[in-house]
């Protein structure tokens, strides 16, 4: 047999190979899929959610005010009800960015609740940079009375009044007990964030959080 010959069956192997691959790949991813989303809908149904598999383009449009949200991301899992009478709309969210040598998909999983009109507040982990500015003695621009909200928490708003009406003590402890979700008030939502795809069995944990938060608030800020 002539080397040639062997050549260009190597090749037929190797294309058979990596398509007999990519069709195992893409049927696992396919399975993959199809679980997380009927986990998602079984859960949602259980919780007392309606659930729709993908967001279109005018879902999306109306949370583009998120970071989290940019132009091109793919909304999944869409979740509608009401949280203690409160209409309540939890998503997950994901886009891709480029590293130079290839695109990474990244993804948010987004839990809000409609509230009055709040200033725009962000309330997010310091990472390992700005808690050592911290610990080296740089001051947050708005310091609560917890020394370790200070330095695990990057607090930003439009109305200092609000944040320190909202931070109360009860309220930085609660914010202190799970570091790694960060929180938004914008558009007349709270939002609670969690880095990563939807988890269906962290759902009703999830809303347990939010409920929290809404039972630390103090009532007049209703009326703020």
């Amino acid at each position: 047999m002539s080397s040639q010959l062997v050549l260009i069956l190597a090749a037929v192997v190797a294309a058979v190979l990596f398509a007999a691959i990519a069709v195992w790949a893409i049927r696992r991813l396919g399975r993959r899929t199809g679980s997380r989303t009927s986990g998602a809908e079984r859960e949602a149904e259980r919780l007392g959610f309606s659930y729709t598999a993908r967001g279109d383009k005018a879902f999306r449009e109306r949370f583009a005010h998120l970071p989290e949200v940019p132009r091109g991301t793919t909304i999944k899992h869409v979740m509608e009800g009401h949280l203690d009478g409160r209409p309540a709309l939890f998503f997950e969210a994901t886009y891709m960015v480029s590293t130079g040598q290839m695109m990474v998909p990244i993804a948010h999983t987004i839990y809000t609740v409609e509230s009055p009109a709040w200033p725009t507040t962000h309330i997010k982990p310091r990472n390992l940079f700005g808690r050592l500015a911290v610990k080296l003695g740089r001051q947050p621009r708005l310091a609560m009375e917890n020394p370790a909200f200070n330095l695990n928490i990057k607090l930003t708003t439009d109305d200092e009044d609000f944040a320190i009406a909202l931070l109360s003590p009860e309220m930085q402890e609660f914010m202190l007990s799970k570091t790694s979700v960060w929180w938004r008030i914008v558009g007349s939502r709270v939002c609670l964030i969690y880095s990563g795809t939807l988890k269906s069995y962290r759902m009703e944990s999830s809303l347990q959080r939010m409920r929290r938060f809404w039972e630390l608030t103090a009532p007049e800020l209703e009326q703020w």
